[in-house]
């Protein structure tokens, strides 16, 4: 079933790469914004973090130029130079952050400068190790609480208690925020041969934070759920539900999504079922929410700086004409309250050879107006495959995995082409464009809305 599962979903992946007429891929121009979206294997589970893979978006570059003034500014300093105003610029956007990255070649060196949309720099976690015994002892390196919650739920999917041997990774942000990982097999082998048993024994990986509170993308029992997050569930249940038990078994969604962690579980009453979602503290918080407006409404006394770079993004990329005021615009709500609006265009290049391509592009700003990309959290995890993240790559121009960051040009060309004399494309050609176009906004508005999770 498992194999069949992805079977279907690459054959539907494959059915919409095909139902696009007539592409082919084009190679990276230096300044052209990156629009690919990787498909990573899916997850399994009951919702959530495991409920089906989906595509990442990949990482964007534009120049230097187009940056916030406050990232300039720390990207030269950081950088010891006044960089070029066409330097490109990598864009990523990663648990909540988001990210504006210079590469700089030396003699014998590759440097990368970090730095977020405020200008602050940004630093990698830290990644170390430590044993069980450390960790559960009364020294330095212990946490009572990180312990006492992973033996908690190792008992409850049954798995094998952690030893004193036991590997413990640690996961250290430059904030201070610690994150414990262990991963531990079934108590019991399946003892049955085939690939399925065979991958099921590799063990089952928990994490928690320095608190205690289960993070990452995991589903867990009710009963294992820390009691402040517990009570905030029963709280917003609806009217006409029952609360659940301390010890209730019910799966519980754990969501770590744009740096903050989530935790859902769902009520059902007489004819309606409720998804209640809060956070570490047990107060009801929103997962990620779509919407659509137009590029001509975004001009309330903020949004037209949403307005401005979009445009000067989409020049940037080759567009050459002004978005349309009734362009649809793609609206992502992040888990940490951060807005992002999104417009796919299409522009119109011509090669040495005298061909003419349509090039699809999208760009992404945040609320204030600064130029960004969405989120990716890695390995396919902005649509929920947490397992077997590496999958095959679908984009409009160059696919990729959906753990990757960079890739190739999201442009994707057609076969409309004119003649070195420069003689008009067909109709039909150009209907065949006009289609292509209205497809590829439909997709990329679907891939937008898969990042919210829906249930």
């Amino acid at each position: 079933m498992f194999r069949s599962s992805i079977a279907r979903k690459r054959l539907q992946a494959g059915s919409i790469a095909r139902s696009i007429p007539s592409f082919g891929l084009e190679n990276l121009e230096g300044r052209q914004l990156l629009c690919g979206f990787g498909f990573g294997g899916g997850g399994f589970g009951g919702f959530g973090p495991h409920g089906g893979g989906g595509p990442g978006p990949l990482g964007n570059t534009i120049q230097f130029s187009l940056t916030p003034t406050a990232v300039q500014t720390e990207l030269d300093t950081l950088s010891g130079q006044e960089l070029a105003p066409t330097q490109p610029v990598t864009l990523k956007n990663v648990n909540g952050i988001e990210e504006y990255i210079v590469t700089l070649n030396g003699t014998g060196t590759v440097t990368q400068y970090t730095v977020d949309q405020n200008g602050n720099p940004v630093t990698a976690p830290t990644q170390s190790t430590t044993t069980w015994a450390v960790l559960s002892g009364t020294g330095t390196d212990s946490n009572a609480a990180a312990t006492a919650e992973i033996t908690a739920i190792a008992t409850a999917l049954g798995l094998t208690a952690p030893t004193a041997t036991t590997t413990v990774n640690v996961t250290t942000t430059s904030g201070g925020a610690t994150t414990y990982s262990v991963n531990l097999s079934p108590s019991a082998s399946t003892g049955t041969a085939g690939w399925w048993h065979g991958w099921m024994d590799r063990g089952t990986t928990i994490s928690v934070d320095a608190l205690g509170n289960p993070v990452g993308n995991q589903n867990l029992p009710f009963s294992v759920i820390p009691a402040a997050i517990q009570a905030g569930l029963n709280a917003g249940a609806p009217a006409g539900a029952t609360a659940l038990d301390p010890t209730s078994t019910q799966n519980v969604s754990v969501q770590t999504l744009d740096g903050v962690t989530l935790y859902s579980v769902r009520f059902a009453a007489t004819g309606t079922t409720t998804t209640v979602t809060v956070d570490a503290t047990g107060k009801l918080s929103s997962l990620r929410t779509h919407s659509t407006t137009t590029f001509g409404a975004l001009t309330s006394p903020i949004l037209p700086a949403v307005q401005s770079e979009l445009q000067a993004l989409a020049t940037a990329a080759g567009v050459t004409t002004a978005i349309d005021p009734t362009q649809t615009v793609n609206v992502l709500t992040e888990a940490n309250g951060t807005t992002l609006y999104s417009v796919t265009l299409s522009t119109t290049v011509t090669d040495s050879q005298g061909h003419t391509h349509t090039r699809f592009v999208t760009v992404t700003v945040d609320a204030n107006g600064n130029a960004t990309t969405l989120p990716n959290q890695g390995g396919g995890e902005s649509f929920g495959g947490r397992h077997e993240g590496h999958g095959g790559g679908f984009g409009f121009g160059g696919g990729g995995d959906g753990d990757d960051d960079s890739g190739t040009t999201g442009s994707t060309t057609t076969d409309t082409t004119t003649t070195t004399s420069g003689k008009v494309a067909s109709a039909k050609s150009t209907a065949k464009v006009k289609a292509s176009a209205k497809l590829v906004s439909k997709v990329v508005s679907k891939v937008v809305s898969k990042l919210v999770h829906k249930k």
